[in-house]
């Protein structure tokens, strides 16, 4: 009788916990487990530089010259003429034909002709005295070459070389019967209009502002904060802090040099507002390497992190004879580990419609594989705590299923992030172009290759490889 009413008491006590267990969740929460994250130490400020190869067409520099240069010169002086002449007087007015600009050598060949009208007055003396004025026209050639050269405040040294001066025609015949050669009488005519011309084109050269116009304009450009992508997540700053120019150099079609830009950039998760002077200096040097090679440091929130995984993992059902559904996932940093604070609920098959839940805490080891360009989640484990939690709710089945549910959702593709941030950053090097200037040029690679955890966010570093170049359209 008295095993009878134990056995009846023992049943009873079964069929009330079933009935129990199937109208009720247990609540099992491991003890949340606090490992403090030392600060990321700062990383070298790495400067990076941007070298753009520079081309301004020489048919370009020839309307800038052209257009500067005087067309027309006039003046007169007293000549003596020869023995036969009492007196004379010789005026002349020239004009200049278009300028012919071209690379040869090395150099900037400048050349024109100067043609115009001599007249002679005076008084001849043969068997009697005759008083004349006679007229003549005359031709010239004028040639000089420039070479160019960076000076450090942002203008053109020109070095102009020695005008060559040849006299091709300056004849006038008096009275139809007495030959005048007049070119040495003109010569210094010829020789102030080509001072002029050498004066003008030489100040021209030296204070034309161009350079430093469009310098400060793609400073203005660089110094910025620029949104990446359509969701304005992360922002670029870009900041230039030094300006460079190699040695400028003339060929048949193209006057063609590199400027370059030292800069310092980095990815934040905030729009900010730089501030970068321009500098009064160029720092001129010989050529370079072209291209860029843009080294940046990246953050990557904890939170941004967590609703990625949140958005594989949460409301999905893992395991079979133990079935896990993690329904809220949290990242934050544990030492050189990430801690994911996972809120989940577990069901078995022990007793059917039992459902107990709880939170618990995985550890997992950050791993970027810079070959994959992928971010994974390595080594995942359940803390001490967190697991013996596990067990006293699901048994030791729970946990593998667990484990696979957080370890088969990574890695994270960066690819495409870092495809849309390639595409961006050449929409902003098209940017920069304008009436006067073409810009173009790529981004080619773009590439994450280091990550540390840190107590607010992960850092990663950005490296960004690609050519940009500028054509000069219009020189003023």
């Amino acid at each position: 009788m008295k095993r009878t009413i134990l056995g009846i008491f023992a049943l009873g006590a079964i069929v009330a916990a079933g009935f129990y267990l199937s109208k009720n969740m247990f609540e099992f929460d491991a003890e949340r487990p606090a490992l403090g994250t030392p600060a990321l130490e700062p990383l070298p400020v790495r400067v990076s530089r941007v070298s753009v190869p520079v081309s301004v067409p020489v048919a370009a520099v020839g309307e800038a010259l052209e257009r500067a240069a005087p067309k027309r010169e006039s003046g007169s002086r007293e000549a003596a003429f020869g023995e036969s002449f009492a007196r004379g007087e010789i005026r002349w007015d020239l004009r200049r034909s278009g300028l012919r600009v071209s690379g040869r050598g090395g150099a900037l060949g400048v050349a024109a002709e100067i043609s115009g009208e001599a007249r002679a007055d005076g008084v001849l003396r043969l068997i009697r005295k005759f008083e004349f004025s006679e007229r003549g026209d005359f031709l010239a050639t004028v040639s000089l070459a420039a070479r160019p050269e960076f000076e450090a405040d942002w203008r053109v040294s020109p070095n102009l070389s020695e005008t060559e001066i040849d006299i091709k025609r300056a004849g006038i015949t008096v009275r139809r019967v007495v030959p005048l050669d007049v070119s040495g009488h003109i010569l210094p005519g010829i020789e102030s209009a080509v001072r002029r011309l050498r004066g003008k084109l030489d100040a021209h050269l030296a204070r034309n502002d161009f350079l430093e116009r469009a310098a400060r304009k793609g400073w203005k450009s660089l110094c910025a904060s620029t949104p990446l992508g359509a969701d304005r997540e992360l922002w670029l700053e870009t900041r230039p802090v030094a300006a460079r120019a190699a040695d400028i150099r003339v060929g048949r079609e193209n006057i063609r040099f590199t400027l370059g830009v030292d800069l310092t950039a980095r990815v934040l998760s905030e729009r900010t507002r730089p501030d970068c002077p321009f500098p009064p200096t160029l720092l001129v040097e010989k050529p370079g390497p072209e291209g860029f090679s843009v080294v940046l440091p990246v953050k990557i929130d904890y939170e941004t992190l967590g609703e990625r995984l949140a958005g594989e993992i949460v409301g999905r059902s893992f395991g079979k004879s133990v079935s896990i559904v993690v329904e809220k996932i949290g990242i934050r940093p544990h030492g050189k580990l990430l801690l994911l604070e996972t809120r989940v609920a577990v069901e078995t098959d022990y007793l059917s419609g039992s459902r107990t839940g709880g939170t618990l805490y995985l550890l997992a080891e950050p791993r970027l594989d810079t070959e994959a360009q992928t971010l994974a989640l390595e080594n995942v484990k359940l803390d001490v705590d967190s697991r013996n939690a596990l067990f006293s709710i699901a048994g030791k089945l729970a946990e593998p299923a667990l484990l696979d549910a957080v370890s088969r959702r990574v890695p994270f593709d960066l690819g495409p992030k870092l495809e849309e941030l390639r595409g961006e950053a050449g929409n902003a090097i098209s940017a920069l172009s304008s009436d006067a200037v073409s810009v173009s040029g790529e981004v080619n690679r773009v590439r994450l290759t280091r990550l540390d955890v840190g107590p607010e966010h992960l850092r990663a570093v950005l490296t960004a490889e690609g050519r940009v170049s500028a054509e000069v359209l219009a020189v003023p």
